[in-house]
């Protein structure tokens, strides 16, 4: 049989091929091609579990993604994605201790951008549309079937998701699966109303961010990552072929057409006045192209991986939020073996669906003591806190306990 993936991003690109790998036969459901929103307009700054960018679940879910990327790099070719380490410098002085050596500043920065960020031990960047235009071609020659086609809902016996619902011009057909992950992005909401009886993420929509796109190759010989830390969050990531900022996180309304998702022109001037005081060569510079994207988020702003509440074969994995590029692959990874009927190579029910559902308590929170567990029962807000983040509670528990 097969499994059916809906949402040709990051996501699910990824969990198509960790499941060809197995051996998995795999079918590709995206609206309008790969790669067509988020993970082909995004920065690609990526940072490993290790150096201070994350912590708890989300620290180990950015750990093995990071992995997985140099993984992606060294089969995919690292020059062909726009793989490599990087450094990190924002706004301030440096905060190295005397007679210790900060970051170089480059030549083209602004003197103000002197704050130490991180270097090559755990920062790295890669070229979303290049990444997923190499992973599009390596599941392709595995033999992945790309449909193009809006899914617009499932057929379900029991507990099993039968086939997936397809809306083409014209006609709505349906596709046989034996397992469908739902790697949606910012329209997973959408799976909500397809599975009534069980609980799912309904807020899916994050902030709209613009990116502007410089002919300046020059900026990325450093490798140096820029924040700006200005009032539209600009973030600059030189690249090997071009200069890449991004900023204005605004909240319109998400379209159903990635392709109708446009940037408008007064944010573009805006992430423009911000990208230049901090890297003035710049104004000089062509600009080669303007995008603009939706975040991936979720209720609680976490990442959503697990299996569908009150199903046997379909998955869910979305909310990825800013650090989509990053944590895709381990997403992608989790999502492959939970369809397989297998275990995620690492703990993933920090990010279980489940944690939407009122009624729920942690497996975790199983092994608590008698008067714990009648503490929590007793006050739901702590039974809510331990749904949502349920290691840090945890925690908290432990040391009520001791």
């Amino acid at each position: 049989m097969t499994t059916v993936i809906v949402g040709g991003g990051i996501v699910g690109v990824t969990a198509a091929l960790y499941l060809l790998k197995k051996g998995a036969k795999v079918i590709l459901v995206e609206k309008c091609g790969v790669a067509c929103h988020s993970s082909g307009k995004a920065g690609g700054f990526l940072t490993d579990g290790d150096s201070g960018w994350h912590s708890g679940s989300i620290g180990r879910l950015a750990k093995r993604s990071f992995a997985l990327h140099e993984e992606l790099a060294k089969e995919l070719g690292a020059e062909k994605i726009g793989f490599r380490r990087v450094k990190c410098l924002g706004l301030g002085s440096a905060e190295k201790p005397p007679g210790e050596a900060g970051i170089p500043q480059p030549a083209w920065l602004a003197k103000e951008y002197q704050r130490d960020m991180g270097n090559e031990s755990g920062l790295a960047q890669v070229t979303p549309y290049k990444l997923m235009e190499a992973l599009q071609e390596a599941i392709t020659k595995q033999g992945c079937e790309i449909v193009i086609a809006k899914a617009v809902g499932v057929e379900v016996d029991g507990d099993t998701v039968k086939s997936v619902k397809l809306q083409m011009p014209g006609k709505t057909t349906s596709i046989s699966c034996s397992a469908v992950i739902l790697g949606m992005g910012v329209w997973a909401r959408e799976a909500a109303a397809w599975f009534p009886e069980s609980t799912l993420p309904q807020s899916t929509v994050g902030s709209r961010y613009t990116s502007v796109i410089w002919d300046d190759s020059d900026v990325g010989r450093d490798a140096t990552m820029v924040f700006t830390m200005g009032d539209e969050h600009t973030e600059i990531y030189p690249r090997s072929n071009e200069c890449y900022a991004n900023g204005c996180p605004s909240q319109p309304e998400l379209p159903d057409d990635p392709l109708e998702i446009q940037p408008p022109a007064e944010e573009i001037e805006k992430v423009k006045v911000e990208s230049i005081a901090a890297v003035p060569r710049l104004k000089d510079a062509t600009v080669i192209r303007s995008t603009a994207c939706f975040l991936a988020g979720s209720d609680d702003n976490r990442p959503v991986v697990g299996r569908v509440p009150k199903t046997s074969n379909a998955i869910i994995a979305c909310g990825g939020g800013c650090w989509g590029i990053l944590n895709g692959p381990a997403m992608g990874e989790a999502a492959a073996a939970l369809a397989l009927g297998e275990e995620p190579p690492i703990d993933m029910g920090a990010f279980d669906p489940m944690r939407f559902d009122s009624s729920y308590v942690p497996t975790v929170a199983k092994d608590l003591p008698p008067k714990l567990m009648a503490l929590v029962a007793q006050n739901p807000d702590l039974a809510e806190a331990l749904r949502q983040d349920p290691e840090r509670i945890m925690n908290i528990l432990a040391m009520m306990q001791d």
